[in-house]
């Protein structure tokens, strides 16, 4: 076979390119190829449209000038144009707005108060906002600014800005969102503490959506923290109720069954508890809901505390606030039982016991089984969580019997919680927990079957022992004591054969040492119970005082050197010392013990003059009462008439007594005690009664070197002159010598005013002094001649005579002369004395020739200018010596010419 002719290559050589097919018609435009991405040029017909200027600028109309003057936050934005961007779709922008707002109103607190109703009125729409940080920076403000500046006002626009934040917070309340949801919450609450009145209006509504939100379980399967912020809430709503309920009076409107159109106009009144209304009716059938999801919460939160080996902080405190909504809860409707049952239009079953039984207790006996869970735990919130639950159980205590909760074993569980009160290891949990348990043991004590009263009251008794004066449960204990001592009160009277009858001398004498430490620890305390003490002595006026000895210690403390160290008694305030007194009266055992420390007190200068007079009038009316013994009372006033430190100022003058510390105080003192000494009976015997003090006393005011004593003399022989004049006791040479000397002070004392310029007063002054000196002189004839006789040795120069100032002074003869002259003087100004007088005449005459020969010998003592005051002295007790029926004219002169 061979290789055919014209083969490939033939083929391949035959092919020839086929021409292309001519184009029909002609050709107008010429294409281009373009690259892509290139910019076409225009075309050539094209107009140009591009418009060339230039800029004009304006600096005066900048934004920097306009702004000149306004108030601008940080970054130069006014408030205006801050509430405008709170709208802005950016959350960003909103939380920059609401930062800006907060910055401005810090800087210019006038534009808050300029602007609060459209600032509110502007921010309440972000309440349901979707970013939680603008919810809380709005939480924020609200709380730190804006509610507080509302608050100063009470115009109608701010109540009409309230009720559209009251709407947008409802709003939020059914918010799809369970965040907004939880936050309106807080907004609610935050509006209920601060505008209390505006919440009745939306009560109904508002427990709705707290029985709402509550039933979710969802809430409970999330973070405590936001079951805590809904439980809060609930816990200030329901305490506004609570507090309505509680004042049911005529202030307080409780409207029953009331169109929301009527609730409105309740609240357009002042903000003020007393405009508070309610449709407890309705809001009565909401709470009875309320319980039982509150009940399954504890149970719940209850259960899970149990699972876990360490209890946290937040589960802790969400189970609290439950227990604490159905305490307020219970306490609502026990005061709406309590009310008449035909009020208001009500039937007598509706909320009635029977409603209470079957709708309230039916629920709350699953809580006695969680309280004996929690009592087997040895944590110290356990026990809180059962202070709680006996809290709840103590409001319902009177309405339960012991077919649905045996009141033996509840004692038994309250006894329980007392004792375990020395195991507590936070005392702050016990300071703010425990005081709703105390405050209930007297009404516990009064229900409970007289087989538990005993170990009842004896854990509270040890319970009270061990609380220290300074903790915050002494003032819890002490009300309680009050009520359990005090029938009054309560109704709780213990018979002899009652076991609690034995309590009552334990807790008094508690109190005088809870008193004493009260003082430096816990001022407060020390006035409940000086008035728990006096409430005791006016019930039980024949109370056995046993360690009320220890009172004493509040008026002062003997110490073994003798002397009285004064208690805190002088530095109680004003109410409390008029207390203290006043127990005085009814603890009358205390008083012969008291006494001397009572005086220390009422010596001290630190006594207001007040509390000083009102020991003198208990003292008196405890004497005139029969407590007190007569000998105590007059050694009593007789020490404080000698005792007693006057501070007349740097003269004895009238016009210094109107201006010294205290010289108006003692003439005050001084006429009680005259008074006070009148009252008791026959002068005479009184001071029979009285001398040996008195004398006593006398002589130990004479004895102090000191000028005001003068005023203590004349208080003492004021009293002498008060109750008997003419006694024959004063006819003594020691008593004697003490009046001598007391007119020669007197004497001395004016000359001091006479030297300084004070002529006006001398004879005011002295005549004071001098007044019961002469009442005795009148009635007693021989005791004025025994003092002339006193006078005429101090004149001549016997100083063995006084035991007085003047003779440790010892003035000169010439000076002696003039004071003896000057009383004598004084005395011959009294008519009522010229019979008595005439009797001294011959102390009289040895004066006179006495002056007369210091005048005419040669004594080198006396000056030239001390014969002229003898000469004046001499010519001056001789005209008052005429005047006397002892001599006549002719007698005198004939003495007078003698050398």
């Amino acid at each position: 076979m061979g290789r055919p002719k014209g083969g490939a290559a033939a083929s391949s050589s035959s092919k020839k390119p086929k021409a292309k097919p001519k184009q029909r018609g002609g050709v107008d435009f010429k294409k281009y190829k373009h690259k892509v991405g290139r910019k076409l040029p225009p075309p050539k017909n094209a107009t140009n449209t591009e418009i060339k200027s230039k800029s004009i600028v304006l600096p005066e109309q900048s934004m920097a000038s306009e702004r000149t003057g306004m108030a601008v936050n940080k970054r130069g934005l006014t408030l205006r144009e801050l509430l405008q961007q709170t709208g802005h779709y950016n959350a960003n922008v909103r939380r920059a707005a609401l930062n800006g707002i907060k910055d401005l109103v810090v800087k210019h607190p006038s534009e808050l108060k300029l602007h609060k109703v459209a600032i509110v009125e502007k921010l309440q729409e972000r309440i349901c906002d979707n970013d939680k940080v603008v919810r809380e920076s709005l939480f924020s403000i609200l709380q730190s600014f804006v509610f507080p500046s509302l608050k100063e006002d009470n115009a109608i626009s701010t109540r009409s800005t309230l009720f559209l934040l009251m709407a947008n917070i409802l709003n939020g309340m059914t918010h799809l969102s369970m965040d907004i949801q939880l936050m309106s919450f807080r907004f609610l609450e935050l509006v209920v503490i601060n505008f209390p009145s505006s919440f009745p209006r939306y009560a109904e509504q508002v427990f709705n959506n707290f029985l709402a939100v509550l039933s979710n379980d969802r809430i409970h399967l999330q973070d405590k923290s936001k079951l805590n912020s809904v439980l809060n809430g609930l816990g200030h709503c329901l305490s506004q109720v609570a507090f309505a309920t509680e004042n049911g009076d005529a202030s307080n409107r409780l409207v029953h069954n009331v169109s929301g159109r009527e609730l409105w106009k309740c609240t357009l009144d002042e903000d003020n508890s007393g405009s508070r209304a309610f449709a407890m009716s309705n809001i009565l059938t909401k709470l009875q809901n309320l319980i039982q999801i509150l009940v399954n919460s504890v149970e719940v939160s209850a259960s899970e505390l149990f699972a876990k080996s360490t209890i946290d902080a937040q589960s802790s405190e969400a189970l609290l606030s439950a227990l604490h909504c159905l305490d307020l809860i219970c306490k609502i409707c026990i005061q709406e039982v309590k009310k008449p049952q035909m009020k208001f239009g009500r039937s007598e079953t509706q909320f009635g016991p029977e409603w209470l039984k079957s709708s309230l207790l039916v629920y709350l006996k699953k809580l006695w089984g969680v309280n004996r869970s929690f009592h087997e735990k040895g944590d110290d919130r356990y026990y809180v969580f059962n202070l709680k639950i006996a809290e709840i159980f103590l409001c319902l205590s009177a309405c339960m019997d012991d077919s649905m909760f045996p009141a033996e074993e509840f004692c038994q569980f309250v006894s329980s919680l007392l004792s375990k009160v020395k195991a507590l290891r936070n005392k702050d949990i016990m300071e703010k927990h425990l005081s709703p348990l105390i405050i209930s043991i007297p009404d516990l004590v009064s229900n409970a079957p007289d087989d538990s009263k005993g170990y009842l009251l004896e854990a509270f008794t040890d319970a009270f022992r061990d609380c220290k004066v300074d903790c915050k449960l002494i003032l819890p204990y002490l009300d309680s004591v009050g009520k359990l001592l005090l029938p009054e009160k309560t109704g709780i009277l213990f018979t002899e054969n009652d076991s609690g009858l034995e309590y009552h001398g334990v807790w008094v004498d508690e109190l005088p040492g809870i008193l004493l430490q009260s003082i430096d620890k816990a001022p407060s305390v020390t006035k409940v119970v000086l008035e728990l003490l006096l409430r005791i002595g006016q019930y039980f006026p024949t109370i056995e005082c046993g360690n009320m000895h220890s009172f004493v210690k509040l008026f002062g403390v003997k110490s073994s050197s003798g002397t009285v160290e004064l208690g805190p008694f002088v530095n109680l305030p004003r109410d409390c010392q008029e207390l203290a007194i006043s127990c005085l009266y009814y603890f009358s055992n205390l008083l012969p013990d008291t006494m001397e420390p009572l005086a220390s007190c009422c010596l001290s200068d630190v006594l207001e003059p007040t509390i000083l007079f009102r020991v003198v009038e208990v003292l008196q009316s405890t004497y005139k009462a029969g407590n007190l013994h007569i000998t105590e009372q007059l050694s009593f006033l007789s020490l404080l008439m000698a005792r007693f430190r006057v501070h007349p100022g740097p003269f004895c003058t009238q016009e210094d007594s109107q201006t010294s510390s205290n010289l108006i105080t003692f003439k005050s003192l001084n006429h009680l005690i005259l008074t006070s000494l009148s009252d008791m009976g026959d002068g005479s015997l009184v001071l029979e009664l009285m001398w040996d003090n008195l004398s006593k006393e006398i002589v130990r005011v004479q004895n102090r070197a000191q000028i005001p004593s003068l005023h203590n003399m004349n208080g003492l022989f004021r009293i002498i002159v008060t109750l008997d004049a003419g006694t024959c006791k004063l006819m003594n040479e020691d008593v004697i010598k003490i009046i001598a000397g007391y007119l020669i002070d007197a004497a001395m004392d004016l000359s001091k005013t006479i030297e300084l310029g004070f002529q006006s007063d001398k004879t005011r002054v002295f005549q004071y002094f001098i007044k019961p000196c002469i009442i005795i002189f009148c009635q007693n004839e021989k005791v004025l001649c025994c003092t002339l006789e006193m006078l005429k040795s101090f004149a001549t120069g016997d100083d063995n005579v006084l035991s007085s100032v003047a003779k440790l002074k010892c003035p000169d003869l010439s000076h002696r002369i003039c004071l003896v002259t000057t009383i004598i003087v004084f005395l011959c100004n009294d008519c009522k004395l010229h019979k008595n007088l005439s009797l001294g005449k011959s102390a009289i005459k040895a004066i006179l020739q006495h002056t007369r020969h210091l005048m005419d010998s040669n004594v080198p003592d006396v000056t030239y200018e001390d014969k002229q005051k003898l000469r004046f002295a001499f010519e001056q007790l001789k005209s008052k010596a005429l005047q006397l029926n002892c001599w006549d004219k002719s007698e005198l002169e004939n003495f007078s010419s003698a050398t």
